[in-house]
């Protein structure tokens, strides 16, 4: 049989199976991600009804806590005379509940039951005048009565005239708090109801679509098969769809309809044009060949025939030899390549990996401990930034040639040790050290690498503060498997980091604690909720006369699983996590919505400071925020004041700096906190467009000592003359008041004065300084004086 017709009986249904596998692998295929496609669908609306609910939800429970919280609400229940009430006050909670309504609501009702169950006021968004509860709302408002905890907001899909969203609540009027269980019967009852307008018609939208009802209950059963998809819409009610059988058959069949019509006229062409091109170009040159190739195995000849024709058979016949000594060659050099580093020539992290393993597996079989070095470059950065990114490949080229030079040094010193240099990426490296226990000479070799950069790294007579920070890990001491060795390495290496750099830290079953920690403190922050955990402390700043100039909020969290942790654990970790720009917003809103409370007690012009992270000033999204709600509070802008640490205020590029500019051109104060911790220069502090310096407590420690008096006030007299107020912060003893005020330093904030309080104790302190001044006021003798600052 010739090789023409075993290529048609063989390749022919051969390419006939594998295009209908193909069709059918590919069918699967699309089936699959049809119904995926359908299932995400399906739940994509279902979370759009869900956000229509929250939205609805949410705005029923913001409008009722503003109207308990509201002035006309006290007065209403205070109020005596009915007629007044209804009309006067009643207008003003129907005025109250217009102006919070923020979208269009085709229904909403707000009652007021009297604690013997009789309708006190009631208001209806309807024409009509005589409009009154619905049995519905009745009946709610008897079972909230009757209830021994407090009620979930209720959805009635059965309600009179359409659905709706109801919350009920109970208010003592003498005190217009809520009550306990047991004085329910002593409480008026509040009841706010809205029609869920938007709900009701995406719910009606999926009915529509996929022909079949949204079934809502607090509880549902299990999960039917196929097209089937529910969401909790709140702790206490959930929605699920579940799809007719022909409504996903109907899709099938049309995709298995298209697939097989297509799927068989692509089989027939691809077979029909195979079939030829293998034909006329390989069969039949492949057949001459391969009779030569006979003949020279059998040594019928000595070589190919040269080709008459020029094809690619022909090139091929010529060429097979030279092409596979090109190969050879060739996979050799690509194999060089792809474990070597372009830049410094030595092993890169494939490399590394490969070395790695063996040496690992050699570690097992012999009891030998193999050590890692993972290696930073500390400052790198600025390197590339000021002298431009050939210096610093430069510095990586020569870096890892001196580091291959420590390695060669250290193996001649200790025979029987093996050692691997690999780049890892950018200025990270990692240096395997494998050796037995009694000899390893770890120490000896960390020193001998952390010399490389002492005191900077020198390069063409140059010097660049270029340190380096190793983390050491070593198995199996330290870690079960490679992996996990790398690991910890990296995680000794960023503790060597934080304790000030240019240093080797060896990983220990501390750091494994911290950096569990890091992650549960991370993971808590990820699902965190403001409202629940997150609380406003205040801590006052006084002027020389002992009055309050200013308010700084500072952040407290207690998390339900860690309990009380410290801003100075958690605000690093949040804003290494990206996700400060949540809690910043929550901090903006909550400060300015409290800032009536401080001028209550403060006046109305106490100045309200809040801490923004410095991740929040690479774009104008914080300005806009700061805008949107301070107008939103009617809060003028130069009564809010942000502020900036020094350390990053020295390192303002010119995005940020336009930023800060921003700020302060939209109204907004600005502050420079923790003055005296970071590196600025006296060029810097002229150019800060700040409106406040705060020295930050560790030099108010150093400069309050009498023999720094005059260096105190020579540092606030440049401050004020750049006209820049100056806050001494950490001020907790008399003695550096005192040299403070002889220092002529503009205001003072510390413990001393008072600790961070929230805002019912700042009106405790408020009170008892006003009764302390009151007292001193009345013991003082004719023309005596009080000394300034002893208000405070």
């Amino acid at each position: 049989m010739t090789l023409g017709k075993r290529a048609l009986l063989v390749i022919f249904p051969v390419i006939l199976i594998v295009q209908l596998l193909a069709a059918t692998t590919a069918y699967l295929t699309q089936r699959s991600s049809l119904l995926g496609l359908e299932q995400a669908r399906l739940e994509q609306q279902l979370y759009a009804l869900k956000s229509a609910y929250l939205d609805y939800e949410s705005f029923n429970r913001s409008v009722l806590y503003s109207i308990i919280d509201s002035d006309a609400l006290l007065l209403f229940l205070r109020e005596s005379h009915t007629g007044y009430r209804n009309e006067t006050l009643g207008l003003r909670i129907q005025q109250s509940i217009r102006s919070l309504s923020t979208t269009r609501l085709s229904f909403v009702s707000f009652a007021i039951v009297e604690p013997d169950g009789e309708v006190a006021y009631y208001f209806e968004s309807s024409l009509s005048p005589f409009a009154s509860m619905n049995a519905t709302q009745e009946r709610i408002v008897r079972e909230a009565k009757q209830a021994t905890e407090t009620r979930e907001m209720i959805y009635v899909e059965d309600a009179e005239g359409g659905p709706l969203l109801v919350d009920t609540d109970f208010i003592l009027p003498a005190s217009t708090t809520r009550p306990l269980p047991s004085q329910r019967s002593e409480a008026f009852i509040l009841q706010l109801a809205v029609r869920p307008g938007q709900f009701i018609t995406l719910k009606e939208r999926l009915k529509a679509e996929y022909g079949a009802a949204v079934e809502i209950a607090p509880q549902l059963g299990p999960t039917p098969p196929g097209l089937s998809a529910d969401v909790e819409l709140s702790s206490s009610m959930r929605a699920r769809l579940t799809a007719p059988e022909e409504y996903i058959a109907e899709r099938l069949r049309t995709l298995s309809l298209a697939f097989l019509i297509g799927g068989s006229l692509i089989c027939l062409l691809t077979i029909a044009l195979l079939m030829l091109l293998i034909r006329r170009y390989i069969t039949d040159p492949i057949s001459h060949l391969d009779s030569q190739l006979t003949d020279l195995l059998l040594c019928k000849r000595d070589a190919l025939d040269e080709p008459t024709d020029g094809g690619e058979i022909g090139r091929l016949t010529q060429n097979m030899k030279t092409l596979h000594e090109r190969n050879t060659e060739a996979l050799q050099r690509i194999q060089e390549i792809s474990w070597t580093d372009s830049l410094t020539h030595i092993s890169n992290r494939a490399h590394f990996a490969v070395l790695a393993s063996a040496m690992h597996d050699k570690c097992e079989q012999n009891g030998q401990q193999l050590a890692l070095l993972f290696i930073d470059l500390d400052n790198f950065k600025q390197v590339n930034d000021q002298h431009g990114h050939d210096a610093g490949d430069a510095l990586l080229r020569i870096f890892a040639l001196r580091a291959q030079g420590a390695l060669d040094r250290h193996r001649e010193a200790h025979p029987g040790t093996e050692t691997a240099l690999a780049r890892l990426s950018g200025d990270e490296f990692a240096v395997l050290l494998m050796s037995t226990p009694e000899n390893d000479g770890l120490r000896e070799l960390t020193d001998a690498l952390l010399e490389l950069c002492r005191g900077g790294f020198r390069m063409d007579d140059r010097l660049y503060q270029v340190s380096v920070s190793i983390g050491i890990a070593c198995y199996p001491r330290d870690a079960d498997s490679f992996t996990q060795l790398l690991t910890r390495a990296d995680t000794a290496m960023y503790q060597a980091k934080a304790e000030g750099k240019n240093a080797a830290v060896a990983f220990s079953a501390e750091l494994e604690q911290r950096d569990r920690r890091i992650r549960v403190i991370e993971q808590q922050l990820r699902a965190l909720d403001g409202d629940e955990q997150l609380r406003l402390v205040y801590m006052p700043a006084v002027d020389r006369e002992g009055a309050v100039v200013s308010c700084e909020v500072l952040l407290r969290w207690h998390s339900p699983v860690l309990g009380t942790v410290s801003p100075g654990e958690f605000i690093p970790i949040a804003e290494r996590a990206g996700l400060f720009p949540k809690i910043d917003s929550w901090v903006i809103d909550r400060a300015l919505a409290g800032y009536p409370e401080l001028v209550s007690l403060f006046g109305e012009r106490v100045i309200l400071a809040i801490n923004v992270s410095s991740a929040q000033l690479t774009d104008d999204r914080l300005c806009n925020y700061l805008i949107e709600r301070a107008a939103h509070y009617r809060i003028c802008p130069t009564r809010i004041e942000i502020e900036l640490t020094e350390t990053y205020a020295a390192e303002l590029s010119s995005n940020t700096m336009e930023v800060v500019r921003t700020i302060r051109m939209a109204g907004f104060r600005v502050a420079i906190d923790d003055f005296g911790v970071g590196y600025t220069s006296i060029q810097q502090l002229l150019e800060y467009p700040a409106d406040t310096i705060k020295l930050d407590m560790a030099i108010i420690q150093r400069l309050t000592r009498p023999e720094m008096q005059q260096s105190l006030t020579a540092i606030v007299a440049f401050c004020q003359a750049q006209g820049k107020r100056v806050n001494a912060e950490g001020v907790d003893t008399l003695e550096k008041q005192s040299a403070l005020l002889q220092a002529g330093c503009d205001l003072f904030q510390g413990y001393l004065i008072s600790p961070p309080r929230s805002v019912n104790a700042l009106k405790d302190w408020v009170a008892v300084r006003n009764r302390a001044q009151s007292d001193l006021r009345l013991d003082q003798l004719p023309g005596g004086a009080v000394p300034k600052g002893a208000e405070a």
